[in-house]
């Protein structure tokens, strides 16, 4: 690598999906020797996304260190081999012993555990080699890693280029920790390159898996959890157990009581628990439901703890825990903003803004359709605009009619959208609408599982809100809604080839089929 010409380098980064970086490498005549002196904050200059400077900042430190382990097995191979022959063709320790003299054995035996005399001299040089060679394994494994095969969904999902949701997104991750476990022969520990590696070769198989350049970094950290959660209930694993005690320690138990079957009783009753992991959870649940019920609150250090306990909150909810108790601890899901928020940590995408762009480019689309001529809500919403002229309070009844008729569009069934000036009777999430164009008494009100969740402020909010409901509670779409819900989801997430209302035929409509995504 050191000898390329720009034009190698370039073919390099083409074959590792770092095509986009070509032509600023070719004006800045970055050469092989170049490439590889790199530092940090060249790369920054050089790269604008972040998920590429990692990418390519990996792929130059794995070089390196694949390079300087081989040098450095050779020198270690070739120095040994004369000194301490033992090393590597099996000598025994007795034949070091005597291959010196009196005085110099005298100097640096030392005793083993079964009583018998050795040289530390083999000790050490034996520990030097047993940890290079574990080194240089790992260079191996991350040379041939390969991705696992995935399931059938997963593949398709990954071949129509589609942004995965978040029940898919764990699905991947489990998949890779599972492959990685099985490369590490069982261990639970990847160490940082390893992480890299993988991400790296995920994001390069399927590039549109990384999120506006930030990818790599949610990725990466998306599959340390996943390790941290495997090891976590683990009670019989040697590695696991040392490295817990310590760096850390099972939720609900203390560091100490790990080894509490090896203490003397009288010892156990004097030790002092230490604070545990639950507990600093516990203190922020309880900070963030004090703070629910006071009128002027810190949204601030909301936001911090909400960040913070998201991990709890995402198990509760694959676990399928009540509504109930998720709101019980986490109250600040009932409030707009929050549950925008929490639908922005799982997606990377500003549901309300994205909401609002739909129903100002297809409210006129979706009111001038034939289908809709003849319902109540489109001649609720005419009987209205007679008796308005302001051009404001005229685009808000357009776009709330436009809202609350998707699902005629779509040949849907209205009810499981929303129910206007009707009593919410389904379970999953629902709208309550009351006097839709009465700008002085309307009302929109969000119900998941029969239990009011949210009251909104108008129908972008609500109809925001509806879509958020469904991808922070992990609820899958009803069959008889889905078409509606489908064609919101590809508009939110600029899925191509899917955001398009149905065409009209001879005074009918044509409805498009659309795939779950």
């Amino acid at each position: 690598m050191e000898n390329w010409s720009v034009d190698q380098v370039c073919n390099w980064l083409r074959q590792r999906n770092l095509g986009e970086l070509v032509p600023k490498f070719r004006e800045e005549e970055v050469n092989g020797a170049a490439l590889l002196a790199l530092n940090d904050r060249m790369v920054q200059q050089l790269v604008k996304k972040i998920g590429h400077q990692a990418v390519l900042m990996d792929l130059i430190n794995k070089y390196q260190q694949r390079k300087s382990g081989l040098e450095s097995f050779t020198y270690c191979c070739e120095t040994a081999s004369p000194k301490f022959p033992e090393v590597i063709s099996g000598a025994t320790d007795r034949q070091t012993l005597n291959s010196a003299g009196p005085v110099e054995q005298k100097k640096y035996l030392c005793s083993t555990e079964k009583g018998e005399l050795i040289d530390h001299r083999v000790l050490k040089q034996k520990k030097n080699l047993k940890s290079f060679f574990a080194r240089y394994k790992t260079l191996q494994w991350t040379s041939s890693y390969a991705l696992p095969d995935f399931p059938y969904d997963v593949k398709c999902i990954l071949a129509e280029k589609k942004c995965p949701d978040h029940s898919m997104r764990i699905r991947i991750i489990e998949y890779l920790q599972a492959d990685m476990t099985k490369y590490l022969k069982g261990s639970l520990y990847p160490n940082s390159q390893q992480y890299n590696i993988v991400v790296s070769a995920l994001l390069q198989a399927y590039p549109f898996l990384d999120d506006d350049g930030n990818g790599f970094l949610l990725w990466k950290r998306a599959l340390r959890d996943r390790f941290k959660y495997v090891r976590r209930p683990i009670e019989d694993d040697e590695q696991v157990l040392r490295n817990k005690c310590k760096f850390g320690h099972r939720r609900g138990q203390t560091r100490k009581s790990l080894f509490a079957g090896n203490k003397p009783d009288e010892f156990q009753v004097q030790v002092e628990e230490e604070p545990v992991e639950g507990s600093a959870m516990d203190i922020h649940i309880k900070w963030l439901k004090q703070e629910y019920m006071k009128t002027q609150r810190n949204w601030k250090e909301v936001d911090a703890r909400m960040n913070v306990t998201i991990e709890i909150r995402r198990r509760m909810i694959s676990d399928k825990a009540p509504l109930k108790d998720i709101l019980k601890l986490f109250p600040f899901l009932r409030c707009p903003y929050q549950l925008f928020r929490e639908f922005q940590l799982l997606t990377h995408m500003d549901i309300y803004k994205k909401t609002v762009e739909i129903l100002e480019i297809y409210s006129e689309k979706i009111l001038s359709l034939y289908v809709v001529k003849n319902n109540p809500i489109n001649i609720m919403l005419q009987e209205n605009l007679e008796r308005h002229t302001e051009e404001d309070t005229l685009k808000y009844m357009k776009m709330t009619a436009a809202c609350l008729l998707l699902p005629d569009v779509f040949g849907d069934d209205s009810s499981l959208f929303a129910a206007v000036n009707k009593e919410v009777k389904v379970v999953t999430p629902v709208l309550e609408v009351k006097n839709p164009f009465n700008m002085n008494s309307c009302e929109f009100v969000l119900y998941v599982e029969g239990e009011e969740l949210a009251q909104l402020r108008n129908c972008t909010t609500a109809l925001a809100a509806l879509v958020a409901a469904y991808h922070v509670f992990d609820i899958p779409y009803p069959k008889n809604i889905h078409r509606t819900l489908n064609f919101l989801e590809s508009l939110v997430f600029e899925v191509r080839g899917l955001a398009s209302l149905p065409t009209q035929v001879k005074g009918g409509l044509e409805v498009p089929v659309y795939p779950s995504l």
